[in-house]
């Protein structure tokens, strides 16, 4: 998928986008959990949303960065479940705007995969322990 802004597509094919935590100069990823001091550095939005939520919810923060300006593009933030729950887009241009919403429909793809995969993970592990309990001894009785 291109972005259309060549500056952004070339980061996304050297950097990628992470799926776990951790940092290039392009993004960040990190986990936060309600009442998480470290919210302190998000948009406000996003900051009302942790430190109200309960200590056992988990939140997943993606910053994006144009390192060539020295600035922020766009922070995402999704539940445990996958779901975007709140999104700033740090431009008021257009073409950069538009660029923000296709990384996030990159973001959701991923999500959408790796949840999927999961789910036929846990599937397979269902339809295994279904063959082991059909070829017991109890069962064939």
């Amino acid at each position: 998928m291109t972005t259309g802004v060549k500056a952004v597509d070339q980061l996304i094919e050297k950097f990628g986008i992470l799926s776990s935590p951790g940092q290039d100069k392009f993004q960040r990823l990190t986990y936060l959990f309600g009442g998480d001091k470290r919210a302190d550095s998000l948009p406000f939005c996003m900051y009302q949303k942790v430190m109200g939520a309960p200590v056992s919810r988990r939140f997943t923060i993606h910053h994006f960065y144009l390192p060539h300006k020295n600035c922020k593009l766009a922070s995402f933030m999704f539940n445990e479940k996958g779901e975007l729950i709140e999104q700033v887009y740090f431009t008021k241009l257009s073409r950069m705007v538009n660029v923000c919403r296709k990384l996030q429909r990159l973001l959701l793809e991923e999500k959408g995969l790796s949840e999927k995969a999961s789910q036929g993970m846990l599937q397979q592990n269902r339809q295994q322990k279904d063959r082991e309990w059909a070829q017991t001894e109890q069962f064939a009785a």
